[in-house]
């Protein structure tokens, strides 16, 4: 009976395992982002990670579809793919603007998607990553920006564009998103850079004049040690004329 016990116990814990594990490999099996900033009105370039093909089939395209917050867009060359951006007639509302509010402005037309061609087909076991760069929206901490993904196959495609709503399951296809955090301290990224630099600069000319400083205690060191030899010879010399009034007066 004992042994039917344990024998009942492995299996169990081996089915909870397999839930487990499945359930791990699934959340990981989607096209996910992942940010370089998340702050409103901040520069990001946001890195797409693909892990898998269309059931067990090569990808051969991903076109990543370009919220309408969101106008200029610079992807990253990847030496494996060929690159095209699909653009649209742009109007600047006045909401819609991203942390370059004024290049939003003049902005003719803006980037609708941004597809990725594989040279040779990525296969199915194999991961590849794909880098965007632009300007989040303006906007509130906890507000969200996806970018629907579109991936095409030798056989068959799949679209991650499904919402994730909170207090709810994740879909079977979510859609990468970002979820917005405060903005920081300076307008922009492009501030930030400045004012990093500018601190730069004055933290090495502080240093600069830290290190020249102790000039004149070094100058006063040098005075004493000679002053030190001096008197050491006085003394010898004075030590070797009373030696020898010593010796004459015998």
């Amino acid at each position: 009976m004992q042994k039917r016990l344990v024998t009942g116990g492995v299996v169990t814990l081996g089915v909870a395992a397999a839930i487990v594990l499945g359930t791990a490999a699934s959340a990981s099996a989607h096209v996910e982002a992942e940010a370089s900033s998340t702050a409103v009105n901040s520069y990001t370039t946001v890195t797409f990670s693909v892990p898998h093909g269309c059931d067990g089939s090569p990808t051969t395209k991903l076109q990543f579809h370009v919220p309408e917050s969101v106008i200029e867009v610079t992807p990253t060359v990847n030496p494996n793919w060929t690159i095209t951006k699909a653009t649209e007639p742009y109007t600047a509302p006045s909401s819609a603007a991203g942390s370059d509010e004024d290049a939003a402005e003049a902005a003719a037309e803006r980037v609708t998607s941004v597809t990725y061609t594989a040279k040779t087909p990525l296969p199915a076991d194999e991961r590849d990553t794909f880098s965007l760069s632009f300007a989040l929206p303006g906007g509130k901490a906890g507000d969200t920006v996806s970018m629907p993904v579109t991936q095409t196959c030798e056989q068959g495609s799949t679209e991650w564009d499904q919402a994730t709503k909170a207090g709810q399951a994740e879909p079977e296809h979510p859609a990468p998103t970002i979820t917005l955090t405060a903005a920081a301290s300076g307008d922009d990224e492009h501030g930030t850079t400045e004012s990093t630099e500018s601190d730069t600069s004055t933290a090495t000319t502080a240093s600069g004049s830290s290190s020249s400083a102790p000039a004149d205690p070094d100058l006063v060191g040098r005075f004493l040690g000679l002053g030190g030899l001096l008197l050491g010879a006085v003394a010898l010399v004075v030590s070797v004329a009373a030696t020898r009034r010593r010796g004459s007066s015998k």
